[in-house]
């Protein structure tokens, strides 16, 4: 009886390793996947609150935090001296044109109105 059981192991002796190897594997792909430390706790009112979703997924270096976690948008349009496209405050184009070069608009119909076009990388 013995003997029959060693055999049997002899014969699937690679299969018994290869389940323990893919299981410790698992086991650790597991562990690195959980999240470190503590979670990140975002207070009502804070700036990272942001109660309006549509704004959720963008980049809000032109935006202002009002009591109550209330976005209010910076929607102020700027240009280059030497260009023809115009980009929100948010837009990383916006952000490499040099201060000497910068003709700033209150709005976005202002900057259509001088000739200007939305830059292709800029998004309402």
């Amino acid at each position: 009886m013995l003997t029959d059981i060693l055999e049997i192991i002899k014969k699937n002796l690679f299969l018994i390793i290869l389940i323990a190897l893919i299981s410790l594997l698992s086991f650790q792909l597991g562990k690195i996947s959980e999240p470190a430390g503590e979670p990140i706790k975002i207070e009502q009112g804070s700036a990272l609150e942001i109660q309006n979703s549509n704004f959720k997924n963008q980049n809000l270096n032109g935006a202002e935090t009002r009591s109550g976690g209330e976005v209010k948008i910076d929607f102020k349009v700027v240009v280059s001296k030497n260009g023809t496209k115009y980009h929100f405050s948010w837009c990383s184009s916006a952000s490499r044109i040099k201060p000497e070069n910068q003709i700033w608009f209150n709005t976005e119909q202002e900057a259509i109105a001088a000739g200007y076009t939305l830059a292709g990388n800029c998004s309402k």
